[in-house]
């Protein structure tokens, strides 16, 4: 059988691998503007959407980044890491583990959130087991590492698991963590399930984001906290495709004697 040609570059990948291999040889180091779309249109003879498409490919790498009236400009490709190991404790953690994330980057951590009773919509309902419309408590964050929006995430818990209880408001409690702030109301959380996706950004959480508009993309982790087939939490984390990296640490079973 005769080998499938490769597919013909498009001429915006051109351009983009050739700005990368100036990055890489360090022609333009962090910090320094890359040439605009009018001198990229001149040295290459093309049209501005295609010196726009070239720009945006570096963007959605995560090896430059816009500002706003400025231009584009080369960053730091250093990604968040985020670990499954150890990130579920049983532990009443002094710190987040989206901080913990960050000072690990070396870079600064800071959120804000947003908590309101919300009647169950038709997905979370299927998510917690609940009736349609039962009330759940609803907290919406926006993180941020050094100033720049990285994650968004909507968490959801039953109310008729913690209203009335000290953590009943996520955030005001003195605990911190679903585990441990389930733990400390007689509820004890066994497994956590996350499943991973990836898709485009919607509009809203472009703007959210900061992301670039055009083939801007997502990953898109559904989690949840079950005690047993209980369903304690349920949770969309939002993540920009350039910005961090997921890493699974899975045991593996000794070999049986």
């Amino acid at each position: 059988m005769a080998e499938t040609p490769d597919r013909a570059q498009h001429r915006y990948e051109e351009i983009a691998n050739d700005l990368r291999a100036a990055i890489m040889r360090g022609e333009y180091r962090e910090g320094d503007r890359l040439p605009g779309e009018n001198t990229i249109m001149q040295r290459y003879a093309v049209a501005r959407m295609t010196a726009r498409d070239a720009l945006a490919v570096l963007r959605h790498e995560g090896i430059a980044m816009a500002r706003q009236g400025a231009g584009v400009f080369v960053t730091s490709r250093k990604r968040l890491v985020r670990d499954s190991m150890g990130r579920y404790s049983r532990k009443a953690v002094s710190t987040s583990q989206f901080k913990a994330d960050t000072t690990n980057a070396g870079q600064q951590a800071n959120w804000d959130h947003e908590s309101a009773e919300k009647p169950a919509t038709s997905r979370v309902a299927q998510m917690l087991g609940v009736a349609l419309g039962e009330p759940v408590m609803e907290t919406v964050y926006r993180f941020f590492s050094d100033h720049r929006p990285v994650q968004l995430s909507w968490s959801w818990e039953p109310l008729a698991l913690t209203r009335g209880t000290p953590i009943e408001l996520p955030e005001d409690g003195p605990t911190t963590g679903v585990i441990a702030r389930m733990d400390s109301i007689g509820i004890h959380v066994d497994r956590v399930i996350e499943k991973v996706t990836a898709r485009a950004a919607t509009a809203a959480e472009s703007e959210r984001l900061a992301l670039s508009g055009r083939g801007a993309y997502v990953m898109v982790i559904e989690r949840t906290h079950y005690a047993g087939d209980l369903a304690v939490e349920a949770c969309d984390i939002v993540f920009p495709g350039d910005r961090y990296e997921l890493t699974y640490t899975i045991p593996v079973p000794a070999l049986a004697e």
